[in-house]
């Protein structure tokens, strides 16, 4: 389980709201050793380093579960298609660097492993029709939400859910947290989240080309 706000099952489990906390920090340019900025630095580097050269990336939604791989969908354009990519970590990146403080890693050291780290990279068999409807339906969304998810106007520390991450084409960068069918905690951004599980739905439902 993760030090900070922790992501469970792809099954879109419930999550269990453990504590109350502040927004937490994401940015690890500033760490020396190996912490979860650093790995989120190395999910970054290591998802776009599989699709260099495939076409222009659109839009790029990274999932991560607690105890699974991680992997990203990619919404990529390749000449006048829109084409939709799946990334996948051939052994999940958070058991591979190693929870931060559990040995001492430099960040650099984290970095290499993620860039050397191996991955399944595959096209889905989308309609081109669905891969331009699902950016269509990206570009309005509203995509200013808040920082954190609420409960009670607090940050929850949230256990056993899945944390999504979207990196836009202009270099936005926003995080969801699953909120399953819990009624007292209020997402980030519910739009975006429904836009999210779209997507989801049409890479389960399709096949490697």
């Amino acid at each position: 389980m993760r030090a900070i706000a922790f992501y469970a099952t792809l099954l879109l489990v419930v999550p269990f709201a453990a504590a109350q906390s502040t927004t937490p920090t994401w940015d690890g340019s500033q760490e020396k050793m190996c912490g979860l900025g650093t790995y989120h630095d190395g999910l970054d580097l290591a998802f776009k380093n599989a699709t260099v050269g495939s076409g222009e990336t659109l839009v790029t939604v990274q999932v991560l579960p607690s105890f699974q791989r991680e992997y990203a969908l990619i919404l990529k354009r390749v000449d006048a298609q829109v084409k939709l990519l799946r990334v996948t970590f051939q052994d999940q990146l958070w058991s591979h660097l190693g929870p931060p403080l559990s040995d001492r890693k430099t960040r650099q050291q984290c970095l290499d492993l993620a860039l050397a780290a191996k991955l399944d990279t595959v096209e889905l068999s989308v309609p081109e029709d669905t891969t331009k409807q699902l950016w269509t339906a990206f570009g309005n969304v509203n995509l200013d939400g808040d920082t954190c998810s609420r409960q009670k106007g607090t940050c929850p520390l949230l256990t056993d859910g899945t944390s999504f991450i979207i990196q836009t084409n202009e270099g936005r960068l926003l995080r969801l947290s699953e909120i399953g069918d819990s009624k007292d905690i209020k997402s980030e951004n519910a739009a975006l989240l429904v836009w999210v599980h779209t997507l989801l739905r049409t890479a389960n439902n399709s096949q490697p080309q």
